[in-house]
């Protein structure tokens, strides 16, 4: 089938969880201008042949590379509209697509070095196929394909080794750049961002009294980097926001998947699972249900508090209660389709988050690096972690002053993890652990 693309670079999803901007675009019945127009957007590229993964590939490092340079949340691949004439004649659909017996979207994510947010969008309109890839930039370095960088030079695709002075200011670019300062979704009205957000955590968890008017809560709410005022009578809503106040997290495709996933197990091992939970809210709105939920499902002993028979977890509230703001704090958001997750078993609980440490796991003590300065202080001033590095230190406490083993830190090439062990007695302990115990 014949088809065609038009390369764009713009700010994000004009709805949120969609592509309003593509489906104006489409249809014949929208009397409003074409958001994909060259004022906002840029120059277009016409592509008139069926689509090439590699070539795909490509475009898509190029795009990041170009979205970050022109400082764009986004940039989109559209297949199925011809660039000059509008003319819609549809396009096979990319998700069909094979490189070799691999699926096409599976392939172009092994491709892409480092792992960006692209996501891949088939569609039906008055009876045509259509396709979009949405492609983030990345805000660690230079976006390669098959090891090679490329980026966009007026309507060409250019490697970006041929032009350092574009390869100079792309290396700057991304280290100003932050996750968390990215659009989630952008154009949304006031209406919009109250059925999008619960910003009463922002005052329950701070003690800030609530302004009386939706237009003030939306000032503190952009005072904190949750909203941005677009200057066109509209706002953006960004990562930090949607994941710190996300009714849904669903709604936002670039956090879907990041709320905190809860599996218990019955017995030591993964053979066999009482439950999975998985969490749907931002991390101020569902954090204290989640904790609620997880202690009241933890394994318990029977102890005698103050005369009174009690059964209390296994595990300090406190100690659990930092290792998942830790795991929500240092994740890799880039990582698509993982966030973190809490698996408890009758002798430990392990947590565990999408990107390796930042730091040697024996060093673990003594440095301190975060992956999400802005989100790490926004959950210090939500109460909802310890000031930085304190953490760590009052978890270590707690597990000493309830006697318990010593926690594991557990670093791997795409995961961080911390397991938490149940008492043991006396004889279960190992050598090195019943020393410790007598001294």
């Amino acid at each position: 089938m014949a088809s065609s693309a038009r390369r764009s670079i713009g700010r994000g999803a004009g709805r949120p969880g969609g592509f309003e901007p593509l489906v104006d675009l489409t249809s014949k019945h929208s009397n409003r201008p074409s958001p994909w127009s060259s004022q906002r957007l840029g120059r277009q590229i016409v592509h008139s042949r069926v689509p090439n993964a590699r070539e795909i590939g490509e475009y898509v490092s190029a795009l990041a590379n170009s979205a970050m340079l022109a400082r764009r949340d986004r940039a989109f691949l559209v297949f199925g509209v011809e660039d000059r004439t509008k003319k819609r004649v549809g396009t096979e659909r990319l998700q069909h697509l094979k490189q070799g017996n691999e699926d096409f979207t599976n392939w172009l994510s092994r491709m892409i070095e480092p792992r960006v947010l692209v996501e891949v969008l088939d569609f039906v309109c008055d009876d045509l196929a259509y396709s979009l890839i949405a492609i983030e930039p990345s805000y660690e370095r230079p976006v390669k394909f098959s090891g090679i960088e490329f980026v966009r030079i007026g309507e060409n695709k250019k490697k970006l080794a041929e032009f350092p002075e574009h390869e100079r200011a792309l290396w700057i670019a991304t280290g100003r750049r932050r996750f968390e300062t990215a659009v989630a979704t952008s154009n949304v009205t006031t209406e919009d961002i109250f059925a999008l957000l619960d910003p009463d955590p922002m005052f329950d968890l701070t003690g800030e009294p609530r302004p009386k008017s939706q237009e003030e809560v939306i000032r503190k709410m952009a005072d904190r980097g949750f909203v941005l005022d677009n200057l066109e009578g509209r706002f953006d809503i960004t990562n930090l926001g949607a994941i710190m106040l996300a009714r849904d997290v669903a709604a936002f495709p670039s956090i879907a998947g990041k709320a905190v996933r809860i599996v218990k197990y019955a017995g030591r091992d993964k053979s066999r699972s009482d439950f999975e939970q998985e969490g749907k809210k931002g991390y101020a709105v569902g954090f204290t249900g989640m904790m609620k939920f997880l202690m009241e499902r933890l394994p318990k002993d029977e102890r005698y508090i103050d005369g009174v028979r009690r059964m209390v977890p296994h595990f300090p509230e406190t100690a659990i209660r930092e290792m998942i703001a830790n795991a929500l704090i240092h994740q890799d958001f880039m990582a698509t389709g993982v966030g973190p997750v809490v698996e408890i078993y009758d002798n430990r609980i392990e947590v565990s988050n999408p990107g390796n440490s930042l730091i040697s796991t024996d060093r673990i003590l003594d440095e301190r690096r975060s992956r999400n300065e802005k989100l790490a202080a926004t959950m210090r001033s939500f109460g909802l972690c310890e000031e930085r590095g304190g953490g760590l230190d009052k978890t270590l406490i707690e597990i000493e002053a309830e006697h318990l083993p010593a926690p594991d830190f557990i670093s791997s090439e795409n995961s961080m993890g911390v397991v938490l062990f149940a008492p043991k007695s006396f004889s279960q302990m190992s050598k090195a652990e019943k020393m410790l115990e007598q001294n």
